[in-house]
Formats: structure tokens, C-alpha cells, sequence
């Protein structure tokens, strides 16, 4: 399924990080790290910082203090690179809906600078995976809510990054797509050694 084995050695470290917007503490000295393999939740109240977090280590924010890795590259000091070694899943839908299934993957590939062939290639591989080769060719915006949020899923693994980052992964979906969804994300992290972090 994936590029091959991967060692377990710490692909996420975050030290001291702290950020404030205005007056306002966002973060404060907040140090973890996540090795390969590792599923790891990021829990906490409204307001606790769990967003601003995410927004760091993706590099949609800037840190105020501290350092980010991401299988040992700075976010910060090389984002290029860094944004390279992880796939996002969003907490909301940002597919595009008039498209279609293998076209949402298709643009998403060579944002990433992959070959026509590398795409064909883990666009059948990934679609495999996630149950969804019967769809496709069909528009996104004909897919039920579970079925977004596989095909999400799969995006997030197309340039076969090292970190999965997951934000409420199964926000919005009913109990039985819940469990489905859980299981996929199981048999990621038992497949190919993924760094997981997600937050509820």
C-alpha cells in the first residue's frame, strides 16, 4: 500500500510552544512529540489552544515561541518542505463539488508536483482503499457525508506523506459512518506506520 516500511522515531516535535494574539494567551508552553506508528489524540476544552495548535503545525499560523518539526524539517524555516510531509484532513468538506471523484485527486497530485503516471497510480490504489473505485467518475457533489469524508481521507494520502493530521475527523456523521471512518483510520495507521494526530 504505501512507499515501504517505516522505522518509529519521532516524526512531530513540538517544544515550548506558545503564541498570543493581542492580550490574549493562545498557547503557552505547550512540548509533545509523536513517533511513526503512533495515534495520538489532542484533547481539550474550547479555548484550550487545540487550533491554533493544528494552525502551527500546518503552518497556517505563525508560532509566537518554541520550535516545530516535521520529520525533522522546520515548518517555519522551510515550509516547502515541511508542508511536504504531512496530509490534512479538514474538519469541513473543501473537496470541489462539480468535479469529480478522481478529478479532486488529480488536482490535488499536481499541487504536489507528481507525475500523470504517480497520480493514475495512487488514484487506484488509494480509491482501492477506501472503498470508493466504483465512484470514481462521479461528482463529488452527488456523495454522501461519510463518502466526503473517505474520499478526504484519501487526498490527504496521495503524495504519501510521513503525519496524518485529522481535525474531527467524523464531525457531523451519524454513529454507524463514525465507526466506519474509525476503522479506515485504524487500518492506516496499521498499514503504513503513519504519524496520527487528531483533534476532538
Amino acid at each position: 500500500m504505501w512507499s515501504g516500511p517505516k522505522e518509529n522515531f519521532p516524526v512531530i516535535e513540538a517544544c515550548n510552544l506558545s503564541k498570543q494574539f493581542g492580550a490574549l494567551p493562545a498557547l503557552n508552553g505547550i512540548s509533545f512529540q509523536v513517533d511513526s506508528g503512533e495515534l495520538f489524540a489532542y484533547l481539550g476544552p474550547n479555548g484550550a489552544g487545540k487550533t491554533t495548535t493544528i494552525r502551527i503545525l500546518t503552518g497556517l499560523t505563525r508560532r509566537g515561541n518554541g520550535t516545530v518539526k516535521l520529520n525533522g524539517h522546520d515548518i517555519a524555516a522551510d515550509p516547502v518542505r515541511g508542508k511536504a510531509q504531512f496530509g490534512l484532513v479538514p474538519q469541513y468538506t473543501n473537496l470541489d463539488g462539480e468535479l469529480t471523484v478522481a478529478e479532486n485527486l488529480l488536482i490535488h497530485g499536481r499541487l504536489h508536483h507528481m507525475s500523470r503516471r504517480d497520480i493514475r497510480r495512487r488514484t487506484s490504489l488509494l480509491l482501492e482503499y477506501v472503498e470508493m473505485s466504483d465512484r470514481s467518475h462521479k461528482p463529488v457533489k452527488t456523495l454522501s457525508g461519510g463518502l466526503k469524508r473517505r474520499l478526504l481521507i484519501a487526498r490527504a494520502l496521495m503524495h504519501d506523506p510521513e503525519i496524518l493530521f485529522l481535525d474531527e475527523p467524523t464531525v457531523g456523521l451519524d454513529p454507524a459512518i463514525r465507526r466506519r471512518i474509525w476503522a479506515l483510520i485504524k487500518k492506516i495507521q496499521h498499514d503504513g506506520l503513519f504519524a496520527i494526530l487528531f483533534r476532538c
